[in-house]
């Protein structure tokens, strides 16, 4: 079967149910709430976002990343699709749907001997997502959450699928959410200022000798476009963590 005509991806293709929409709106306006109350959020560099689709990378210390990425950018959670790990999220039947409820989820497999769901299916459900209302994703580079201040080695995932979208990827650093929700903790902690800092595009065409590439060139590319993407959050993080 095609992956676009699978109905479990089904919301990821045009326009969602109202169901869907209203709650992913209302949940939006909830973490505006948190964020400009309970949690502070100062948004630096927010003129670095295109006016066309991108992908969102940063550094990872907590659920509360996808949120807080969402609201620097000012656009709700039907404008954004999260790349997610098909083995953990969508496995379940209960946490796809409630996570859906408020986020779009696209599966993409991290199990290297797991052949059901390839790159190019991920990718097809990115485009269908991306294609429609000019919408963005939402993708950890680290694969994980990790400790604040310590960036781990980044996957190749991020520059794979911009290369293969041809859409730009917009890096930034979050400061603070490792202190309000940190990995392992339930309930949030004390209130905490945070700050984003939205650094400038990383367009996947520099990294690209011809518009046809071989295989080569495009390993070539996607090595070159990760370790770029590596440094310039590394090096953010460094300044803000010390």
């Amino acid at each position: 079967m095609d992956v676009l005509q699978n109905p479990t991806y089904s919301y990821l293709s045009g326009n969602q149910s109202f169901y869907y929409r209203i709650f992913k709106t209302l949940f939006f306006y909830y973490s505006k709430m948190v964020f400009s109350t309970y949690a502070p959020l100062k948004v630096y560099g927010k003129e670095n976002i295109p006016n066309s689709s991108y992908i969102f990378c940063s550094n990872h210390n907590s659920h509360m990343d996808v949120a807080i990425l969402a609201v620097s950018a000012d656009k709700d959670f039907n404008s954004f699709g999260m790349l997610a790990a098909r083995d953990y999220w969508f496995d379940s039947w209960l946490r796809r749907k409630a996570v859906n409820t408020v986020m779009n989820l696209i599966p993409v497999d991290r199990k290297s001997n797991n052949k059901k769901l390839s790159v190019e299916d991920s990718q097809a459900l990115c485009n269908a997502f991306m294609s429609y209302g000019n919408r963005s994703l939402i993708l950890f580079p680290e694969g994980t959450r990790g400790k604040a201040g310590e960036i781990l080695p980044f996957k190749n995932g991020a520059a794979r699928f911009s290369i293969g979208l041809d859409r730009p990827i917009v890096p930034a650093v979050i400061y603070g959410s490792h202190k309000i929700w940190p990995r392992g903790k339930i309930f949030f902690g004390p209130p905490t200022k945070m700050n984003v800092y939205i650094l400038k595009p990383i367009y996947p065409k520099t990294f690209l000798k011809s518009s046809n590439p071989s295989e080569k060139e495009l390993a070539v590319a996607i090595k070159e476009m990760t370790k770029t993407l590596e440094k310039k959050i590394r090096k953010k993080a460094v300044s803000i963590y010390g």
